[in-house]
Parts: structure tokens; sequence; C-alpha cells
């Protein structure tokens, strides 16, 4: 009987904790999506308060995704590709973003090292392609 009272405690716990990284990055996409990319980038980095200390680091980030669209053209959303975890304390989030030349991949990743999640790294970049191709190659024929 004490089984299933805790049981929807337990899920409404991991919910709510799945809930609070990924409003986070609702809320990175939405500043982003209203052309706020140095918004978004501070709002997904105010999570963590150690990243005070790596300001240059925070900067190129800003700089290199305010100038993607020079690159790779308009965007044109987003998808999710998948989510991976490790004991619900550090959680990879994976997105492709949609752009008119070419996608580019955003990756997320939170600790949680008590209660609440912080983001831990937040990067971009253009070499799924190459990703995709040798998964491809793999499945397929077993080369790797």
């Amino acid at each position: 009987m004490n089984l299933i009272k805790t049981l929807p405690l337990t899920l409404i716990l991991f919910c709510s904790q799945a809930i609070a990284y990924q409003g986070e990055i609702d809320k990175f996409f939405s500043l982003y999506e209203s052309g706020k990319v140095t918004e978004a980038v501070d709002s997904i980095y105010s999570t963590n308060k150690w990243l005070d200390r790596k300001s240059d680091d925070v900067e190129k980030v800003k700089s290199q995704l305010s100038n993607i669209n020079n690159l790779v053209g308009e965007y044109y959303g987003k998808t999710k590709l998948g989510v991976s975890d490790i004991e619900d304390r550090l959680i990879y989030v994976s997105y492709l973003a949609l752009y008119e030349r070419q996608p580019i991949r955003m990756e997320f990743v939170f600790y949680r090292p008590e209660e609440k999640w912080i983001i831990y790294s937040f990067s971009f970049d253009d070499n799924i392609d190459n990703e995709l191709i040798d998964a491809a190659r793999s499945k397929i024929a077993g080369y790797k």
C-alpha cells in the first residue's frame, strides 16, 4: 500500500525536475526565436553562478551565435533530437536548429548537485552531418 502512495509522489518529483531544465531550454528558444540572441545566452547561463568567471567564453558564444545567420541563413525552427542522463544528476539535451543553408546542433548539459538544475555547458556546431554518415555506414554495412 505504501508503494502505491509513494509512486505518484516520485513521478511528480521527477516530472517537476524535468520541467525545471526543460523550462530553461524553452525560455532560451523563446528569446532566441524572437531575435534576442544575447538575452537567450544570458538566460541559459543565468542558472550557474560559476560561469561569471568565464565571461570571455560567454561573450564569445554570444558573438558567434549572433552572427550565425550570416553564415547559414534564415532560422526556420528547431527539433529535439534526444535526451540522455546519468543518474538524474547530469542531463544532456540535443536539438537540431533548422536554418536555410544547413542544420546546427545545439547541446545543453544540465547538472543537479542538490535540488536545483544548473547549466553545465551549452554548445553548438555544424558537425552533425559527419556523425549521421558514420552512424548510417555503421548501421547499413557494419562499417566503422
